[in-house]
């Protein structure tokens, strides 16, 4: 019995991780898709940039504060 109960609380709890993960990441995207220009460029900021350096100064927290 306590066997199951644990197995279960198991699930749960991955179940739950899951979905606290993947949430993150349409946040991240979100940002970025509203900074696109349409082209697949990023200007944030004033500064046009490609949308992978973008991800990666999102990555390393330099677009935290942004002007839309």
């Amino acid at each position: 019995m306590l066997g199951k109960v644990l197995k279960v609380t198991g699930f749960v709890a991955l179940g739950t991780l899951d979905v606290l993960l993947s949430g993150s990441e349409d946040s991240d995207s979100d940002q970025l898709d509203m900074l696109d220009d349409g082209m697949g460029n990023i200007i944030a900021d004033g500064e046009h940039t490609s949308r992978s350096e973008a991800e990666d100064a999102q990555s390393l927290g330099q677009l935290y504060d942004t002007f839309y």
